[in-house]
């Protein structure tokens, strides 16, 4: 299993790099069929993977056997299943430095995520990336590297590479091929984001510091770093310092209301393909940080200040993006501003700090990349067809387009959170664990599903329905202008499907994510802000040692 995975790894990476060797001589072309020929691998590679990680893991638990996770820090709250160890460096007596990769349920879903959306960018910019297109697919395929490299990260170090690796491909992305206003956006972009990694950087060395002198022989491995913590808690009031420190970049990420200023614009002035694997994938690295290392590094800082903390930014960040996205008449920037809205119902769930809610969380950063990726391809379509994407210029577009006007609807419905799609039982999790956590904040949050039915479904209606109504094309004619083609479809086809699966059947996912979910959850059972840290962590090593 370990070989698929580094396969996964190697393929965008190989494809990247031949890309740019050849980039003098290889025309759109060429370019676009190596970059398809080398996505359409590495998804088969980590379906594969999911497939195989099912059999050898979920299955012996639906018939009663609990597989033995593969790392010796059997403590830890941190487990992979499948890891690739090899010590790499050691400096003095007491730090040893591992090139530690490994796969655990929520890892291996968010590596088929990153695949699939990756193959569907390449599909969505077949014909709207003209210049330099080796380079362009070069850098899509640097980026893909970079997000499955952070989810197979069991290292600290490892892990922060590779988070910010993905800085770079996606600033030269907007920079070059983004709009009118591309090279503030991805300035914003870059330093925004790196601001708040060496924020968190800080934060990590100090910690991989202090339990090095402490006698950790690998501080930078997760698993043990987590096992090591639970014996050796750190006081109070330097669990938080390290935890506001460690969340900053994460928080930047997500991005939670404050720090979401500098997502509308990087979405608006992306490529369609940028914007679907930004807000697909890069923003869950956010969620993804706070779930694979504050929760379990820091669990009292996140019963303390977390919850109320970061669950009012939440809730705020519901209520507000979901207003801005209603006030918007670009239809991209709508769709931008709901993420803000969708990713605090993420982060909402994750610091209910109980099973329900980090199941809905989980759920909910797979659900998001599903419908709002399959939302900005469906944007991209339209602007391909009349490039602009004011609302006022369309309307009526059902009567010219009606396959892309029926999946605007589908996978607005999902994004909506209707009964029977993906995004209800994400969003449904997600409250029940807020409800069981604060109940005041669950309710004020329930309002977000309202007004993202009032916002979406608006422009729904204003594009796609009422009298037709179509800007006028310079040098072309209205006539023109075709339905969704074969290739599109392909790219949305699989979104729309799994958005339906998801939704009928979330057992099928939750049963890969719910072990590691579990793990992470234990440490907050029975624990209210005011017990003692010490009895925070003998009850989560107790509990862990009977599972």
């Amino acid at each position: 299993m370990i070989a698929l995975l580094f396969i996964s790894l190697a393929i965008p990476a190989a494809t990247a790099l031949l890309l740019m060797l050849f980039r003098t001589s290889l025309n759109q072309s060429n370019a676009r069929w190596v970059a398809c020929c080398g996505s359409v691998v590495a998804m088969l590679f980590s379906g594969l993977l999911l497939l195989q990680y099912k059999t050898q893991f979920v299955r012996p638990l639906e018939a009663g056997v609990i597989p033995l996770a593969s790392s010796v820090d059997a403590a830890s709250a941190v487990q992979p299943r499948v890891e690739y160890r090899q010590p790499w460096l050691k400096t003095g007596e007491r730090m040893q430095l591992e090139m530690y990769f490994g796969l655990d349920g929520i890892s291996v879903t968010m590596i088929a995520l990153t695949t699939l959306l990756t193959f569907c960018s390449v599909l969505i910019s077949w014909e709207a990336i003209r210049d330099r297109a080796s380079e362009f697919y070069a850098a899509l395929l640097i980026l893909e590297t970079g997000l499955i490299g952070v989810f197979c990260s069991f290292d600290l170090v490892l892990f922060y590479v590779f988070f910010e690796m993905t800085l770079i491909p996606l600033f030269f992305l907007i920079a070059i091929w983004g709009g009118a206003e591309r090279r503030w956006a991805a300035i914003k972009f870059f330093l925004y984001t790196l601001a708040g990694s060496l924020v968190t950087l800080s934060g990590l060395i100090y910690v991989v510091l202090h339990v090095s002198r402490e006698g950790l022989a690998n501080p930078t491995s997760l698993p043990a770093l987590s096992a090591w913590l639970a014996l050796h808690p750190l006081p109070d009031a330097m669990q938080l310092t390290l935890f506001l420190a460690v969340a900053a970049g994460f928080l930047i990420k997500v991005p939670v209301f404050p720090f979401h200023t500098w997502l509308p614009l990087a979405h608006v002035e992306a490529p369609t393909a940028g914007s679907v694997l930004l807000a697909g994938v890069l923003l869950k690295l956010g969620s993804y940080g706070f779930l694979r290392i504050c929760l379990p590094l820091f669990p009292v800082a996140c019963v303390q200040t977390g919850l109320p903390v970061i669950g009012l930014l939440s809730v705020i960040g519901i209520i507000y993006g979901s207003l801005c996205a209603l006030a918007q008449r670009d239809i991209k920037k709508l769709v931008a501003y709901s993420s803000v809205a969708h990713l605090g119902f993420c982060m909402l769930g994750m610091f209910a700090l109980n099973v329900e809610g980090i199941t809905g969380s989980v759920l909910q950063m797979i659900n998001h990349g599903l419908s709002t990726g399959a939302l900005f391809i469906i944007v991209g379509m339209i602007y391909e067809r009349y490039h602009t994407r004011m609302m006022d210029d369309l309307s009526g577009l059902a009567t010219r387009l009606p396959m892309i006007a029926c999946s605007m609807v589908f996978i607005s419905m999902a994004s909506i959170g209707l009964p029977g799609l993906n995004g209800f039982i994400g969003e449904f999790l997600s409250l029940a664990g807020m409800f069981k956590a604060n109940a005041l904040y669950a309710a004020l949050a329930t309002t977000g599903v309202v007004l993202g039915a009032w916002y979406l479904l608006t422009a729904v209606q204003r594009v796609f329905f009422g009298t037709l109504k179509e800007p006028h094309q310079h040098g072309h004619s209205n006539d023109e202008i075709t339905d969704m083609n074969p290739r599109e479809f392909l790219a949305l086809a699989p979104l729309v499907v799994l958005c339906l699966w998801i939704g009928v059947r979330p057992a099928g996912l939750i049963d890969i994510v719910e072990p590691d979910i579990k793990a992470i959850a234990v440490l907050f059972e029975s624990v209210s802000p005011d017990e003692n840290i010490a009895a925070l962590h003998s009850d989560a090593m107790y509990q862990s040692a009977e599972r």
